[in-house]
């Protein structure tokens, strides 16, 4: 599917500003990704959708990061090294601080078995690699945020 934006009055449309969500659906965003070319591509889909978005590389950088700047969602790959994407989970739902963090496990694995130990680590969402910006911009943007 394709879009187009014409301006009617001749004037120029500006594509960040068509694609951003509504002012109270923008959101802090932290993306924690150990390929950088990945997280760096990410980060510049949800940025179009007008949200502030943070990368870290590894899992104890994304957890040092989540209590500076206190994200409201995280998008955590689940194949860190070191530290894994369950690991990072459950560090977030046994801090205080950070506890009540929207997170979204991201991953090359989409079986049934996945899906259950993203759940069982602490994510809210789990969503399969490659990821349709849709349907991560709705996810993002519906998390129930200071609920």
């Amino acid at each position: 599917e394709v879009q187009v934006a014409l301006p009617l009055d001749g004037g120029e449309v500006s594509h960040a500003a068509a694609a951003e969500s509504p002012p109270e659906r923008r959101r802090r965003v932290l993306v924690i990704e150990d390929n950088a070319d990945s997280a760096d591509s990410l980060k510049e889909v949800l940025a179009l959708g007008g949200h502030e978005v943070e990368i870290a590389l590894d899992g104890p950088r994304g957890i040092s990061r989540a209590r500076r700047s206190r994200p409201d969602v995280v998008i955590c790959d689940i194949g860190l090294p070191g530290m894994n994407g369950y690991a990072v989970a459950r560090a977030f739902r046994t801090d205080e601080a950070l506890r009540g963090t929207y997170l979204i496990a991201l991953s090359g694995y989409a079986r049934p078995e996945n899906l259950q130990l993203a759940i069982a680590a602490g994510f809210d969402q789990h969503v399969a690699k490659p990821v349709d910006p849709r349907m991560l911009e709705r996810l993002i943007t519906e998390a129930p945020i200071g609920e």
